[in-house]
């Protein structure tokens, strides 16, 4: 082939490839039935959609096992959706699909096939960005004195300068589009926090306030996209109450130790996660991020036990998607396990990467307890430190209470110690489910310690359904009513 007829194809190539471009404008699915239809345990991805102690293929982006992946999820977020780009100019930002929208809408139905309540966000990186992202000589890069970008240690990010009013245009934006392309549910924004102390640092660099301009980002986000689509922030364990008649989420990534959790910690997340319950926007989305013990294999007893006092933490406090990871934290580490097969050679070969949100799938995930019915919070006995919560298929409980306790529950089975019956010790510092028996007929629906008029409200409300089916026959009805009536 000639010079001549080289350039053709390449032109002829891009023109194909600029026209075939198209705007991704798509009609959401419904966000709150998702939400509100999940089982529990209910578990959440950040940015990582592999997981540990599953096979892992040569390409982890192979489409199959990437959407297998994704369907163990409830909630995942992180780049724009598989299909989907970014383009930017002066004026406008939009999200291009390059195999066409159909092809979008078709890679989000088959994880929705497999998972009907999965939802996906896109993260909106309004603090920092690729290099590459926008030009050298973009007006919202965070410069120091000498007029030069500044970098965020650690990481390959280039600070921007949020709190200008152009570059909050440019982010309202942003999720503007991403709202509009529906196979979105909604947005995640790093580096979230009202306390004083942030906007002391680099407070000689940025143009104003970096708290006004989260709380003004998050407000104008909020009214420019409406209802229906969902804004999770990072706040760790910070409370956020400017921004949270905003925000329908918390990402609480909650920072451990060396060693692990100690019992100080558990309490600071019990209450922020109580917090974020009562305070954050409906539908609440909060995600609580258990950190594993770093220089132990996921799978260790320690982290195993620790693991279960995060899940049932999550489970008693709240309604929260929950995850556990590994809690190494850089991209320059070393490790005393290995992670997968294979991995040291990466270090071997010098691959920059991270763990920080991978996770390790624990067989608790896989149960299924069905829906919330008991209240938040709640002590057994009124023990202090030891929780319960019933659930429609059975109980959750977490105990740090100082010591191993006995607690007493209808005919029933614990998840991981397989032992049945009605009496069951938890150690400290651990958590349990148990799932109930198919014999047994739980007439507290509440959970609260007494059949009462409570309870029935909650067996007439579920009437025409499957839940609380109190005798076992697939449906709720009278039958049922009378069984909790005649338990007063």
């Amino acid at each position: 082939m000639n010079v001549k007829s080289i350039v053709i194809v390449i032109c002829v190539f891009i023109a194909f490839s600029v026209y075939s471009e198209e705007i991704c404008i798509v009609e959401r699915q419904p966000i709150i039935n998702r939400i509100e239809n999940r089982e529990y345990p209910s578990v959440f991805g950040a940015w990582h959609h592999s997981i540990i102690n599953y096979d892992r293929p040569n390409d982890i982006w192979e489409w199959e096992y990437t959407k297998e992946m994704f369907s163990h999820h409830d909630l995942f977020w992180g780049g724009i959706h598989r299909g989907l780009q970014w383009r930017f100019d002066t004026e406008t930002s939009r999200i291009v699909s390059i195999g066409g929208v159909d092809y979008d809408v078709q890679v989000k139905n088959e994880i929705q096939n497999l998972n009907p309540n999965f939802l996906y966000l896109a993260t909106l990186g309004y603090y920092g960005a690729h290099p590459e992202l926008y030009p050298e000589d973009w007006e919202y890069w965070l410069r120091d004195a000498d007029g030069n970008r500044i970098r965020d240690e650690g990481w390959s990010e280039y600070l921007i300068d949020y709190t200008l009013p152009g570059a909050i245009d440019h982010f309202v934006q942003r999720a503007v589009a991403i709202a509009n392309c529906g196979v979105h549910d909604g947005i995640f924004m790093d580096w979230w926090t009202e306390e004083p102390e942030f906007d002391a640092w680099l407070a000689d660099t940025y143009h104003s306030s970096k708290v006004d301009a989260l709380v003004e980002l998050a407000k104008r986000i909020r009214e420019s996209v409406g209802d229906d689509f969902l804004i999770i922030v990072n706040t760790n364990t910070r409370k956020i109450p400017r921004s949270a008649p905003y925000v329908n989420g918390a990402f609480m990534e909650a920072i451990g130790t060396v060693n692990g959790y100690p019992l100080q910690r558990l309490m600071e997340i019990e209450d922020s996660l109580l917090w974020y319950e009562n305070n954050l926007r409906y539908p609440q989305v909060n995600c609580l991020e258990g950190w594993g013990i770093p220089k132990e294999p996921l799978g260790s007893p320690r982290n195993q036990q620790q693991a279960r006092a995060v899940i049932t933490l999550g489970l008693t406090h709240s309604n929260a998607y929950i995850s556990y990871v590994p809690g190494i934290v850089s991209p320059n580490h070393e490790h005393q396990y290995e992670i997968w097969e294979g991995h040291s050679d990466e270090h071997e070969a010098g691959v920059f990467h991270g763990h920080t949100h991978q996770k390790y799938w624990y067989d608790m995930y896989d149960i299924d307890l069905g829906k919330p019915v008991g209240e938040k919070a709640r002590t057994y006995e009124n023990i202090d430190g030891l929780f319960i919560r019933e659930f429609t298929n059975g109980w959750a409980v977490y105990n740090r209470s100082g010591q191993e306790q006995t607690i007493i529950l209808p005919d029933c089975t614990g998840v991981t110690s397989e032992i049945s019956g009605t009496k069951h010790i938890i150690p400290d510092l651990d958590g349990e489910i148990y799932l109930k028996s198919k014999n047994s007929m739980s007439t507290d629906i509440n959970g609260d310690g007494i059949v009462n008029v409570l309870d029935l409200v909650i067996v007439a409300n579920g009437f025409g359904t499957t839940k609380p089916d109190i005798n076992g026959d697939g449906i709720v009805n009278i039958l049922d009513l009378v069984i909790v009536a005649n338990a007063f």
